[in-house]
């Protein structure tokens, strides 16, 4: 056997350290009495130098009644381009003029600048996020400044976020923005979620979740009978989904906030020969964390939720009164990528709660997802908006791929994907 003569040793470890460096792996680590001080100079910080942000656009796809979907798209004065999503930004109290006003608000912040400078667009653009809008758009434009940063320095934005501890992403095919045939009474038609359920295995899915509680009627408006009959219903249709798609496979139930705490109970217990994988939301869990932990304690299914929570302090009092057993934070609504990360170390620190994002997206937001759970230790699975348009996956260049439940993380520049223009105007709505 040949063995390294320290000089040898040494030539390697100093190759080695220039190639992490290249990458700004190991630069904030080092100090002026760095032991390869004297060679930093000429270790270069991005593969594009001079890299500034000159220009934004929003691209609006037509979906379908649900909404629309909203990608951003950062241009530079090299030619390179960071996508990052912002759908589902509007409320009833905002509008697409609105959203688009938004967008270049928060794109003043950065225009000019290096899209390595993402912690600084974070501390000036954090205090300007302070409702769903604002806080969407300031989520999208951070996902599309990791997805440049990525593609500048010629690496995934998994390496700039810690680098991954998994290949692949296993995902839950949410049936429910597809199953939209009605029935006689007016309600989401019972077949419509068992079709979607079973064409979702077909497709190699393992687990799937529907909602069936959005069809009931306010609480506040309904009797007693007719409460009883809503959610008689949506038992009704997660107990055929469950039939339909067998006992191997995972179920997973959304309710909306549809319910209170003693519906939640009594609702909880009727479903638990479903066996479900988890219970989600049944009220709201950013706006009633001591009522979340108070359901939490009192069913046998995990319960999840946190989907519209923004920030580490929206999450704390949930976390830390473990009032959640599955936080499900969304890269649209929480802060972006860097921000979901911090949720989840926040929530591993506290009894080690599994993170399941949020996800009933467009395939960028998809993309940007699947980025950050390449690298969460505390991940359990990861939501995928099954069937909801057949022309998703053709969005972007290459197509993204769902097989056997998981999709592949990509070692391709930033997250992985461009814009597919051909096909994206195909469904333009206005850019």
């Amino acid at each position: 056997m040949q063995h390294k003569t320290a000089s040898q040793h040494t030539a390697f470890d100093r190759r080695s350290f220039l190639q992490l460096s290249r990458f700004g792996l190991l630069l904030p680590l080092l100090g002026p009495a760095s032991l390869f001080a004297n060679e930093r100079s000429a270790v270069p910080t991005e593969t594009v130098p001079g890299l500034l942000i000159t220009g934004i656009d929003l691209h609006v796809v037509k979906v379908n009644a649900r909404g629309d979907w909203y990608f951003i798209e950062l241009k530079t004065n090299k030619g390179l381009t960071g996508l990052g999503e912002c759908s589902h930004a509007l409320s009833k109290q905002s509008s697409e003029g609105a959203l688009k006003n938004t967008v270049q608000d928060f794109f003043q912040l950065i225009k000019g600048a290096s899209p390595f400078n993402i912690e600084q667009y974070r501390q000036r653009g954090l205090p300007k996020a302070t409702d769903k809008l604002t806080r969407t758009v300031f989520s999208g434009i951070e996902q599309a400044l990791w997805d440049l940063s990525g593609k500048a320095l010629e690496v995934p934005v998994y390496n700039l976020l810690g680098g991954k501890v998994r290949d692949k992403i296993r995902v839950y095919a949410n049936i429910n923005r597809a199953s939209n045939q009605r029935d006689s009474n007016g309600r989401r038609a019972v077949d419509s979620f068992r079709e979607n359920a079973a064409l979702a295995l077909q497709h190699g899915f393992k687990a799937v979740k529907l909602a069936p509680f959005d069809e009931m009627r306010p609480l506040k408006n309904a009797t007693p009978q007719q409460v009883q009959e809503d959610i008689a219903y949506a038992i009704d249709c997660i107990e055929k989904v469950r039939a339909t798609i067998g006992k191997d496979a995972e179920l997973l139930v959304d309710v909306h906030s549809h319910l209170d705490v003693p519906l939640a109970k009594e609702t909880a217990r009727k479903l638990e020969p479903a066996r479900l994988f988890w219970f989600e939301e049944p009220v709201a869990p950013g706006l009633y964390p001591a009522e979340t932990k108070e359901i939490r304690e009192a069913i046998t299914q995990v319960l999840a939720g946190g989907e519209s929570i923004f920030g580490r302090e929206g999450y704390a009092t949930l976390l830390n009164t473990q009032a959640l057993g599955i936080i499900m934070p969304d890269v649209k609504h929480c802060g972006g990528l860097l921000e979901c990360k911090y949720i989840a170390a926040q929530a591993e620190t506290n009894g080690n709660i599994q993170v399941a994002p949020h996800n009933p997206s467009g395939p960028v937001a998809t993309a940007a997802t699947v980025a950050v759970c390449a690298g969460l230790p505390n991940f359990s699975i990861m939501e995928y908006a099954f069937n909801e348009v057949p022309w998703s996956s053709q969005l972007l260049t290459p197509t993204e791929k769902v097989e056997d439940g998981y999709i592949t993380v990509p070692d391709r520049p930033g997250l992985g994907y461009e814009l597919n223009y051909s096909e994206l105007k195909k469904h333009i709505k206005s850019v």
